[in-house]
């Protein structure tokens, strides 16, 4: 069972849970909206991979994507509980469906973590807007990567994906099974940049017709090249506010 360790600020909550499909612990970082405590409102929610590097950046790797400064400047329309799932040593395996040589593979466990653990608690312990309508996924890089293959195959529970900067070199799979994705469709918003990496753009134009392939129209994706961006919280930072506008325009 989770239990709250510390109230980092009004509206940033700590949780420390234990994932019985990962048979291990992690910790849970919730972002409120800034007016949660004044009002009955039920919110849309957002889960997120990376979680240290989400909201300040005393925990971060290397830079944070300082999101409870961009949600502030968000309209009151926008605002949603913004979800922070930390990672673990075993992110590589986590964040990847599939097996690359000795790595990955425990991609569904992890998704079955946040789908069957995490999503239940918060709605159960906070005022959410349940509905597949009104929950996202989103991640960068190999948090992308698992973010896509959410969108796509629990498409039934996530119906916004933010996609940034996606790994798809890991688990090229990946692309497969957007081609051959059948079921609901999720809202996606992709994107990456000509810089940070040699095929990042290629693999986003391949991302984007397989979807279109699959049977999503302009309307339910949209993917961003961008002429400048390195691979790093610096861009998903910069990129985070538009994702957020546009799955939630």
């Amino acid at each position: 069972m989770p239990f709250r360790v510390v109230l980092m600020t009004s509206t940033l909550q700590y949780h420390h849970f234990y994932s019985p499909q990962l048979q291990h612990e992690r910790g849970i970082r919730i972002l409120l909206p800034r007016n949660y405590f004044q009002s009955e409102q039920h919110y849309p929610v957002l889960y997120m991979q990376d979680g240290q590097n989400l909201f300040e950046p005393a925990t971060a790797a290397f830079r944070d994507w300082k999101i409870p400064a961009t949600m502030d400047k968000l309209t009151l329309r926008r605002q949603a509980i913004i979800v922070g799932i930390d990672n673990t040593p075993g992110r590589i395996h986590e964040y990847a469906p599939y097996r690359r040589g000795r790595h990955g593979g425990s991609g569904d466990a992890y998704l079955r973590f946040v789908v069957d653990t995490v999503k239940p608690f918060l709605d159960r312990d906070y005022r959410t807007l349940p509905e597949r309508e009104t929950t996202g996924i989103a991640g960068s890089s190999m948090g992308g990567l698992i973010s896509l293959y959410a969108g796509l195959q629990y498409s039934h529970i996530f119906g916004r994906t933010g996609v940034l900067s996606p790994s798809l070199w890991f688990n090229p799979k990946v692309l497969t099974t957007a081609r051959h994705h059948t079921a609901v469709k999720s809202r996606l918003y992709i994107a990456g940049s000509k810089t940070e990496q040699r095929s990042m753009e290629s693999t986003l134009q391949n991302l984007y017709w397989a979807l279109k392939n699959s049977g999503h129209d302009d309307h339910q994706i949209r993917v961003i090249i961008r002429d400048r961006g390195r691979h790093s919280e610096t861009f998903w930072a910069r990129e985070f506010k538009k994702m957020m506008e546009w799955l939630w325009m």
